[in-house]
Protein backbone atom coordinates (compact mmCIF):
# COMPACT_ATOMS: atom_id res chain seq x y z
CA UNK A 1 0.00 0.00 0.00
CA UNK A 2 1.35 3.19 -1.16
CA UNK A 3 0.98 6.53 -1.55
CA UNK A 4 2.97 9.23 -3.63
CA UNK A 5 3.05 12.63 -4.64
CA UNK A 6 3.12 13.36 -8.34
CA UNK A 7 3.54 16.84 -10.29
CA UNK A 8 2.30 16.19 -13.39
CA UNK A 9 3.53 17.21 -16.31
CA UNK A 10 0.28 18.67 -18.09
CA UNK A 11 -3.80 18.61 -17.37
CA UNK A 12 -4.11 16.45 -19.86
CA UNK A 13 -1.44 13.84 -18.25
CA UNK A 14 -3.21 14.28 -15.21
CA UNK A 15 -6.57 13.43 -16.69
CA UNK A 16 -5.50 10.52 -18.55
CA UNK A 17 -4.44 9.43 -15.05
CA UNK A 18 -7.93 9.89 -13.93
CA UNK A 19 -9.49 7.91 -16.50
CA UNK A 20 -7.74 4.48 -15.45
CA UNK A 21 -9.58 4.25 -12.05
CA UNK A 22 -11.54 1.94 -11.87
CA UNK A 23 -14.55 4.50 -10.65
CA UNK A 24 -16.59 7.08 -12.55
CA UNK A 25 -14.87 9.54 -13.80
CA UNK A 26 -15.83 13.49 -12.95
CA UNK A 27 -15.52 16.75 -13.90
CA UNK A 28 -14.99 17.69 -10.22
CA UNK A 29 -11.65 15.50 -10.13
CA UNK A 30 -9.79 17.05 -13.15
CA UNK A 31 -7.20 19.15 -13.06
CA UNK A 32 -9.08 21.94 -14.43
CA UNK A 33 -11.59 22.03 -11.47
CA UNK A 34 -8.57 21.73 -9.08
CA UNK A 35 -7.37 24.84 -10.94
CA UNK A 36 -10.51 26.76 -10.16
CA UNK A 37 -10.42 25.73 -6.90
CA UNK A 38 -6.87 27.29 -6.34
CA UNK A 39 -8.68 30.89 -7.80
CA UNK A 40 -10.33 30.60 -4.79
CA UNK A 41 -8.42 29.27 -1.59
CA UNK A 42 -7.34 26.07 -2.13
CA UNK A 43 -4.23 24.56 -2.73
CA UNK A 44 -4.49 21.44 -5.54
CA UNK A 45 -2.39 18.07 -4.72
CA UNK A 46 -2.54 15.31 -6.83
CA UNK A 47 -1.53 11.79 -5.33
CA UNK A 48 -2.16 8.07 -6.35
CA UNK A 49 -2.99 5.72 -3.60
CA UNK A 50 -2.38 2.04 -4.42
CA UNK A 51 -2.31 2.74 -8.51
CA UNK A 52 -5.32 5.30 -8.24
CA UNK A 53 -4.86 8.66 -8.70
CA UNK A 54 -6.93 10.72 -6.05
CA UNK A 55 -6.90 15.09 -6.86
CA UNK A 56 -6.63 16.72 -3.70
CA UNK A 57 -7.76 19.99 -2.65
CA UNK A 58 -6.44 21.44 1.02
CA UNK A 59 -7.35 24.89 2.94
CA UNK A 60 -6.93 26.20 6.18
CA UNK A 61 -9.71 26.99 8.21
CA UNK A 62 -8.77 29.63 10.72
CA UNK A 63 -8.42 28.71 14.82
CA UNK A 64 -8.66 24.93 13.55
CA UNK A 65 -6.23 23.70 10.94
CA UNK A 66 -6.63 22.08 7.24
CA UNK A 67 -9.56 20.93 6.01
CA UNK A 68 -8.88 18.00 2.77
CA UNK A 69 -10.94 17.65 0.45
CA UNK A 70 -11.34 15.17 -2.37
CA UNK A 71 -13.76 15.88 -4.76
CA UNK A 72 -16.38 13.31 -6.23
CA UNK A 73 -13.95 11.40 -5.36
CA UNK A 74 -11.67 8.92 -4.64
CA UNK A 75 -12.78 7.44 -8.02
CA UNK A 76 -13.55 4.14 -6.84
CA UNK A 77 -16.70 1.56 -7.84
CA UNK A 78 -16.99 -0.30 -4.30
CA UNK A 79 -16.38 0.37 -0.76
CA UNK A 80 -13.89 -2.62 -0.62
CA UNK A 81 -11.74 -0.09 -3.27
CA UNK A 82 -12.08 2.50 -1.03
CA UNK A 83 -11.12 0.90 2.49
CA UNK A 84 -7.55 0.46 1.51
CA UNK A 85 -6.83 4.35 0.32
CA UNK A 86 -8.92 6.20 3.50
CA UNK A 87 -5.99 5.29 6.47
CA UNK A 88 -3.36 6.26 3.79
CA UNK A 89 -5.38 9.77 3.01
CA UNK A 90 -6.08 10.44 6.19
CA UNK A 91 -2.07 9.72 7.72
CA UNK A 92 -0.76 12.56 4.90
CA UNK A 93 -3.93 14.44 5.74
CA UNK A 94 -3.45 14.49 9.72
CA UNK A 95 0.92 15.07 9.14
CA UNK A 96 -0.49 18.40 7.30
CA UNK A 97 -2.03 19.27 10.19
CA UNK A 98 -5.57 18.86 9.00
CA UNK A 99 -7.89 18.09 11.30
CA UNK A 100 -10.27 16.95 8.59
CA UNK A 101 -10.48 14.63 5.05
CA UNK A 102 -13.90 15.13 3.15
CA UNK A 103 -14.57 13.22 0.80
CA UNK A 104 -16.97 12.17 -2.15
CA UNK A 105 -17.08 8.73 -3.97
CA UNK A 106 -20.04 8.13 -6.48
CA UNK A 107 -21.00 4.98 -4.06
CA UNK A 108 -24.74 4.45 -5.19
CA UNK A 109 -26.64 4.81 -1.13
CA UNK A 110 -27.58 0.82 -0.27
CA UNK A 111 -27.89 -0.28 3.52
CA UNK A 112 -24.35 -2.36 2.60
CA UNK A 113 -22.40 0.42 1.41
CA UNK A 114 -23.45 3.13 3.96
CA UNK A 115 -22.90 0.51 6.91
CA UNK A 116 -19.24 -0.38 5.54
CA UNK A 117 -18.80 3.23 5.16
CA UNK A 118 -19.46 3.64 8.57
CA UNK A 119 -17.37 0.91 10.19
CA UNK A 120 -14.73 2.76 8.56
CA UNK A 121 -14.74 5.78 10.50
CA UNK A 122 -16.85 8.19 7.96
CA UNK A 123 -19.68 10.36 8.68
CA UNK A 124 -21.88 11.47 6.27
CA UNK A 125 -22.36 15.06 6.04
CA UNK A 126 -25.20 16.23 3.11
CA UNK A 127 -23.63 17.58 -0.11
CA UNK A 128 -20.95 19.52 -1.22
CA UNK A 129 -21.64 19.41 -4.86
CA UNK A 130 -25.19 19.40 -6.12
CA UNK A 131 -25.14 16.01 -7.93
CA UNK A 132 -25.49 13.82 -4.67
CA UNK A 133 -28.86 12.67 -5.86
CA UNK A 134 -29.40 13.22 -9.48
CA UNK A 135 -30.43 12.31 -12.22
CA UNK A 136 -28.43 10.41 -14.98
CA UNK A 137 -29.45 9.87 -18.98
CA UNK A 138 -28.32 7.09 -20.85
CA UNK A 139 -26.54 8.81 -23.91
CA UNK A 140 -25.13 5.93 -25.89
CA UNK A 141 -25.51 4.79 -29.62
CA UNK A 142 -26.65 7.02 -31.64
CA UNK A 143 -28.95 10.07 -31.81
CA UNK A 144 -31.45 7.99 -32.26
CA UNK A 145 -31.29 5.68 -29.80
CA UNK A 146 -31.49 8.71 -27.67
CA UNK A 147 -34.39 9.86 -29.08
CA UNK A 148 -36.01 6.72 -28.42
CA UNK A 149 -35.25 6.35 -24.54
CA UNK A 150 -36.73 10.18 -23.92
CA UNK A 151 -40.46 10.20 -22.59
CA UNK A 152 -42.48 11.12 -25.45
CA UNK A 153 -43.49 13.86 -23.34
CA UNK A 154 -40.48 15.57 -23.09
CA UNK A 155 -39.57 14.65 -26.93
CA UNK A 156 -42.95 16.80 -27.63
CA UNK A 157 -41.89 19.51 -25.87
CA UNK A 158 -38.43 20.34 -28.15
CA UNK A 159 -40.48 19.58 -31.08
CA UNK A 160 -42.93 22.31 -29.97
CA UNK A 161 -39.74 24.77 -29.34
CA UNK A 162 -38.54 23.44 -32.76
CA UNK A 163 -41.95 24.48 -34.93
CA UNK A 164 -41.63 27.92 -32.59
CA UNK A 165 -38.43 28.75 -34.25
CA UNK A 166 -36.23 28.47 -31.19
CA UNK A 167 -32.64 28.59 -32.11
CA UNK A 168 -29.54 26.26 -29.98
CA UNK A 169 -26.35 28.22 -30.35
CA UNK A 170 -22.88 26.90 -29.92
CA UNK A 171 -19.53 27.08 -30.68
CA UNK A 172 -16.21 25.39 -30.31
CA UNK A 173 -14.41 28.39 -29.18
CA UNK A 174 -17.08 30.39 -26.56
CA UNK A 175 -16.25 34.27 -26.85
CA UNK A 176 -16.52 36.53 -23.57
CA UNK A 177 -19.72 37.89 -25.00
CA UNK A 178 -21.19 33.90 -25.11
CA UNK A 179 -19.06 33.97 -21.44
CA UNK A 180 -21.78 37.18 -20.47
CA UNK A 181 -24.47 35.87 -22.08
CA UNK A 182 -25.05 32.79 -19.77
CA UNK A 183 -23.65 35.05 -17.19
CA UNK A 184 -27.01 37.12 -17.47
CA UNK A 185 -29.51 34.45 -17.68
CA UNK A 186 -27.39 32.80 -14.43
CA UNK A 187 -28.00 36.32 -12.79
CA UNK A 188 -32.01 36.08 -13.31
CA UNK A 189 -32.09 32.80 -11.90
CA UNK A 190 -29.73 33.43 -8.44
CA UNK A 191 -32.33 36.81 -8.16
CA UNK A 192 -35.39 34.66 -8.71
CA UNK A 193 -34.68 32.08 -6.15
CA UNK A 194 -32.49 34.55 -3.83
CA UNK A 195 -29.94 32.05 -3.43
CA UNK A 196 -26.27 33.23 -2.67
CA UNK A 197 -24.08 32.50 -6.05
CA UNK A 198 -20.32 32.54 -6.74
CA UNK A 199 -19.10 35.90 -8.12
CA UNK A 200 -18.63 36.62 -11.56
CA UNK A 201 -14.74 35.92 -11.78
CA UNK A 202 -14.88 32.33 -10.21
CA UNK A 203 -18.69 31.69 -12.37
CA UNK A 204 -17.26 32.81 -15.60
CA UNK A 205 -13.35 31.67 -14.34
CA UNK A 206 -14.86 27.92 -14.55
CA UNK A 207 -16.40 28.04 -18.02
CA UNK A 208 -13.83 29.63 -19.04
CA UNK A 209 -11.07 27.13 -17.83
CA UNK A 210 -13.12 24.11 -18.79
CA UNK A 211 -13.92 25.42 -22.73
CA UNK A 212 -10.51 26.67 -23.46
CA UNK A 213 -8.91 22.47 -22.52
CA UNK A 214 -11.95 21.11 -24.82
CA UNK A 215 -13.29 20.02 -21.74
CA UNK A 216 -16.64 21.93 -22.21
CA UNK A 217 -19.24 23.98 -24.18
CA UNK A 218 -22.00 26.66 -23.61
CA UNK A 219 -25.33 26.67 -25.34
CA UNK A 220 -27.92 28.97 -25.80
CA UNK A 221 -30.96 28.82 -26.82
CA UNK A 222 -32.59 31.99 -27.85
CA UNK A 223 -36.22 32.80 -29.65
CA UNK A 224 -36.76 35.73 -32.04
CA UNK A 225 -33.33 37.10 -30.88
CA UNK A 226 -33.73 36.87 -27.22
CA UNK A 227 -31.25 34.54 -25.15
CA UNK A 228 -34.06 32.42 -23.35
CA UNK A 229 -31.94 29.47 -22.00
CA UNK A 230 -28.76 28.68 -21.20
CA UNK A 231 -26.33 25.56 -20.44
CA UNK A 232 -22.71 24.98 -19.29
CA UNK A 233 -22.03 20.96 -19.97
CA UNK A 234 -18.54 18.97 -19.54
CA UNK A 235 -17.18 16.03 -20.68
CA UNK A 236 -14.79 13.76 -19.10
CA UNK A 237 -14.37 10.64 -20.78
CA UNK A 238 -17.25 8.76 -21.17
CA UNK A 239 -19.14 11.11 -18.30
CA UNK A 240 -20.66 14.25 -19.22
CA UNK A 241 -22.29 16.70 -16.76
CA UNK A 242 -24.34 19.56 -17.32
CA UNK A 243 -22.96 21.83 -14.70
CA UNK A 244 -24.97 24.81 -14.76
CA UNK A 245 -27.93 25.82 -16.46
CA UNK A 246 -30.33 28.85 -16.30
CA UNK A 247 -33.21 30.33 -18.36
CA UNK A 248 -35.41 33.60 -18.44
CA UNK A 249 -37.97 34.06 -15.26
CA UNK A 250 -40.59 36.24 -17.37
CA UNK A 251 -41.82 35.53 -20.91
CA UNK A 252 -40.82 31.73 -20.53
CA UNK A 253 -40.82 29.84 -24.11
CA UNK A 254 -42.27 26.65 -23.51
CA UNK A 255 -39.81 24.22 -24.64
CA UNK A 256 -36.59 25.90 -24.72
CA UNK A 257 -35.09 23.96 -22.00
CA UNK A 258 -35.98 20.63 -23.73
CA UNK A 259 -34.33 21.12 -26.41
CA UNK A 260 -31.26 22.64 -24.94
CA UNK A 261 -30.79 19.95 -23.47
CA UNK A 262 -31.74 17.55 -26.75
CA UNK A 263 -28.68 19.34 -28.16
CA UNK A 264 -26.37 19.56 -25.25
CA UNK A 265 -27.12 15.59 -24.94
CA UNK A 266 -26.45 14.73 -28.97
CA UNK A 267 -22.93 17.11 -28.47
CA UNK A 268 -21.98 14.86 -25.56
CA UNK A 269 -22.80 11.63 -27.36
CA UNK A 270 -20.03 13.04 -30.40
CA UNK A 271 -18.00 13.70 -27.61
CA UNK A 272 -17.92 10.12 -26.28
CA UNK A 273 -19.90 10.39 -23.95
CA UNK A 274 -22.33 7.66 -22.49
CA UNK A 275 -23.41 8.88 -19.38
CA UNK A 276 -25.56 12.37 -18.96
CA UNK A 277 -25.41 14.08 -15.19
CA UNK A 278 -28.12 16.10 -14.81
CA UNK A 279 -26.13 17.29 -11.93
CA UNK A 280 -28.84 17.85 -9.18
CA UNK A 281 -32.23 16.59 -8.15
CA UNK A 282 -34.00 15.86 -4.71
CA UNK A 283 -33.60 12.63 -3.04
CA UNK A 284 -35.47 9.80 -4.56
CA UNK A 285 -37.65 9.36 -1.49
CA UNK A 286 -38.49 13.07 -2.17
CA UNK A 287 -39.42 14.20 -5.22
CA UNK A 288 -43.21 14.65 -4.87
CA UNK A 289 -41.90 16.97 -1.69
CA UNK A 290 -42.34 20.81 -3.63
CA UNK A 291 -40.91 21.82 -0.35
CA UNK A 292 -37.45 20.05 -1.53
CA UNK A 293 -35.30 22.97 -3.01
CA UNK A 294 -34.55 20.58 -5.42
CA UNK A 295 -38.25 19.96 -6.52
CA UNK A 296 -38.38 22.53 -9.40
CA UNK A 297 -35.67 21.55 -11.24
CA UNK A 298 -35.98 18.01 -10.55
CA UNK A 299 -39.29 17.86 -12.17
CA UNK A 300 -37.53 19.01 -15.05
CA UNK A 301 -34.94 16.60 -15.60
CA UNK A 302 -36.97 13.52 -14.21
CA UNK A 303 -38.67 14.31 -17.36
CA UNK A 304 -35.42 12.96 -19.15
CA UNK A 305 -35.41 10.03 -16.97
CA UNK A 306 -37.68 9.07 -13.91
CA UNK A 307 -35.43 7.34 -11.96
CA UNK A 308 -33.29 9.35 -9.30
CA UNK A 309 -29.61 7.73 -8.30
CA UNK A 310 -28.69 8.91 -4.64
CA UNK A 311 -25.22 8.36 -4.11
CA UNK A 312 -23.72 8.17 -0.71
CA UNK A 313 -22.70 12.00 -0.54
CA UNK A 314 -20.34 13.71 1.44
CA UNK A 315 -18.17 12.08 3.96
CA UNK A 316 -16.33 12.67 6.63
CA UNK A 317 -13.25 11.44 8.21
CA UNK A 318 -12.60 13.41 11.61
CA UNK A 319 -8.96 13.50 12.20
CA UNK A 320 -8.61 15.96 14.97
CA UNK A 321 -12.26 14.87 17.01
CA UNK A 322 -12.53 17.95 18.96
CA UNK A 323 -11.48 20.49 16.13
CA UNK A 324 -14.14 18.54 14.32
CA UNK A 325 -16.60 18.70 17.03
CA UNK A 326 -16.10 22.49 17.31
CA UNK A 327 -16.06 22.96 13.68
CA UNK A 328 -19.48 21.08 13.08
CA UNK A 329 -21.25 22.97 15.92
CA UNK A 330 -19.70 26.86 14.71
CA UNK A 331 -16.87 26.87 13.00
CA UNK A 332 -18.01 26.15 9.07
CA UNK A 333 -20.64 28.46 9.52
CA UNK A 334 -18.60 31.40 10.99
CA UNK A 335 -16.07 30.48 8.53
CA UNK A 336 -18.66 30.73 5.54
CA UNK A 337 -20.47 33.89 6.51
CA UNK A 338 -17.23 35.58 6.36
CA UNK A 339 -16.17 34.47 2.98
CA UNK A 340 -19.99 34.76 2.10
CA UNK A 341 -19.34 38.67 3.59
CA UNK A 342 -16.16 38.91 1.48
CA UNK A 343 -16.52 37.62 -1.87
CA UNK A 344 -19.69 35.69 -2.30
CA UNK A 345 -18.15 32.82 -1.76
CA UNK A 346 -18.80 29.25 0.42
CA UNK A 347 -15.54 27.58 1.53
CA UNK A 348 -16.13 24.37 -0.40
Amino acid sequence: MTLRWESPSSAHAWNAQLLTAPGRPSMFSTYEFAQVKKQSGWTPRYAVVDDIPVTVLSRRAPGFGAVWYVPKGPCVASVEQLAPLLPQLGAAAHRDGAFLLKIEPELLETPHNLQALAELGLIRNGRVQTNASTVLVDVSGTPEDLMARIPSKTRNMFRRATRDDVIVESGEVATEETYERLWRLWMEVVADQGITARDHAYQVGMWRIFCDAGLGRIFLATHQGRDVAGAFVTVVGQSACYKDGASVRDRQVRGASQLLQWETMCWAQEQGATSYDLCGAPHSTKVEDREDPFYGIGTFKRGFNKQVTDWVGALDLPLRPRRYAAWERVGHRVVAKVLARRRGASFY
